[in-house]
């Protein structure tokens, strides 16, 4: 594991020019000087950068002694350096002012580029170029070739494998980036972003033909080599990085931070293509989502749009009906065919109905009745006093027929009753369900008492007896399996 350096954990004091109070008059100067620096102008006295500024209208007042302030900070934060001026002082006020020339340090240079690049991140379009795929196939193929190149020629390699997957992983990263950025939301809700739409499509497709086949590709090739050539290239490339690359003696890095370094660049590599879950197969995933989102956006735009044009003319057709209208009567009716009815209350009756027919009219249905009831709590509807009708007659009817049936379910059970019990492992006819259920609650009543004893619904009294196992009885519905018991009668079965 890489070791920090204390150096790096110091506080950058050339960056506070960008965020402190006064930082716009700091920020003018630096970048009059990064603009000055590109013109190979790397020295500018104090009264060159105050005509300088005073060509901006931001700093038209901007004053000499405010000018010699802000220039002693930015020396005293190092993002400007001071060379005392080789010409001859005449006076003792100019000893005194002791006139200085400025340059930019290194650090603020560099500090000044990067925000040049931040301001134009936006302006900059990133694209999905195939060609990082070909140079890596290319380069991968040369890796059974470095044992006879030599350690400047695998430095090379490798510089060129790091690069063209970098290029791959950064034009992805902001591509997606700008598709998702606000920038492209607003491009999406205009207009011509059908017409864009095309473009677009055509272009990912093509890439994601690319992808689909030239990641297999490199993925078989990574596959292929084992785990012995890996490490023999990881070897010369660390070789390459210690003697080819010139280090200070002072920061010479060691042989396991390169080796480690080198392990962390091949590993990332190996996982964008292979793997059970590769990150190409995510790249493969996240642009068909963005395809599917630009056909959906596009055909929502299409459909605002034709449904502006149509609505646009049908309202200047009704227009054109309301207007011709003779009277306010005639334009009631022409509302309500358009817009239906303001006012409508729907009823829903349970009510027996005929069959719907498609050449029937709803005018041709005969009409329905119903009542409707106030909604009020003190309503009481209406109690007509009628007298009742005689139905003892069908009451007898109704008694006669429960006995008969009565009857006949005794008959049929007490037919069961042999030598004075009920042996269901004799049964061979089909028992009928009806029998069947009183004799089971008949077994169902002895099980409840401890003394496994009951009485029947006829005024029997019997005990059951339980024999173990399992019996199969025939049932007229099916097969019944119980446990094999036997119900035993006092009495011979009768009380």
């Amino acid at each position: 594991m890489p070791v920090l350096q204390a150096d790096l954990l110091e506080k950058l004091t050339e960056t506070k020019y960008l965020s402190v109070d006064n930082y716009e008059s700091y920020r003018a100067i630096m970048r009059l000087f990064y603009l000055e620096h590109q013109k190979m102008h790397y020295q500018l006295d104090k009264d060159t950068v105050l005509q300088l500024l005073r060509n901006h209208p931001m700093f038209t007042e901007y004053s000499a002694a405010q000018l010699t302030l802000d220039l002693d900070q930015l020396t005293t934060w190092k993002s400007l350096t001071t060379v005392q001026d080789p010409h001859r002082h005449y006076t003792i006020a100019d000893f005194k002012n002791r006139r200085f020339q400025y340059m930019m340090s290194p650090a603020a240079v560099e500090i000044e580029r990067m925000t040049v690049a931040l301001e134009n991140l936006s302006v900059s379009s990133a694209s999905l170029s195939p060609s990082s795929f070909r140079r890596l196939q290319a380069g991968l193929r040369e890796m059974n070739e470095l044992e006879n190149m030599e350690l400047i020629e695998v430095q090379s390699w490798w510089r060129d494998i790091q690069g063209d997957f970098q290029r791959l992983s950064q034009n992805y990263q902001d591509y997606l980036r700008e598709f998702y950025g606000p920038s492209m939301e607003k491009r999406m809700n205009a207009g011509e972003f059908v017409a864009y739409k095309h473009h677009l499509i055509h272009y990912l497709e093509g890439y994601i033909q690319d992808l689909q086949h030239s990641a297999a590709q490199i993925g078989a090739q990574l596959d292929a080599y084992s785990t012995e050539q890996i490490a023999q290239m990881l070897d010369l490339v660390t070789r390459s990085e210690l003697e080819v690359v010139p280090h200070p003696k002072s920061a010479q890095p060691s042989w396991q931070e390169v080796r480690s370094r080198c392990e962390g660049v091949w590993q990332s590599l190996t996982s964008w293509f292979t793997g059970p879950a590769p990150t190409s197969r995510q790249v493969l995933d996240v642009t068909n989502k963005v395809i599917s989102d630009v056909v959906q956006n596009a055909a929502l735009l299409v459909q605002l749009e034709n449904m502006g044009v149509s609505n646009k003319a049908e309202l200047h057709h009704l227009l054109t009906l309301f207007a011709s209208c003779q009277s306010l009567q005639e334009a009631h009716r022409l509302s309500a065919m358009v817009f239906g009815a303001q006012q409508a209350r729907r009823y829903s009756i349970n009510a027996g109905q005929d069959p719907d027919r498609m050449d029937r009219s709803i005018y041709d249905e005969p009409p329905l009745m119903h009542t409707v009831q106030p909604r009020l709590r003190t309503y009481k509807p209406r109690m007509e006093r009628n007298g009742f009708a005689d139905k003892s007659a069908e009451k007898a009817r109704q008694r006669e027929k429960i006995l008969a049936e009565e009857q006949a379910l005794k008959q049929q059970v007490l037919h069961y009753i042999q030598g004075g019990k009920v042996d269901f492992a004799l049964v061979r006819d089909p028992i009928p369900p009806s029998v069947r259920t009183t004799l089971l609650s008949w077994v169902a009543q002895a099980n409840l008492n401890s003394d496994r004893r009951s009485h029947t619904e006829y005024g029997q009294s019997y005990r059951l007896h339980s024999r173990g196992g399992e019996l199969c009885i025939p049932c007229t519905d099916g097969t019944l399996t119980m446990p094999d018991c036997v119900l035993i009668f006092e009495e011979d079965g009768y009380v």
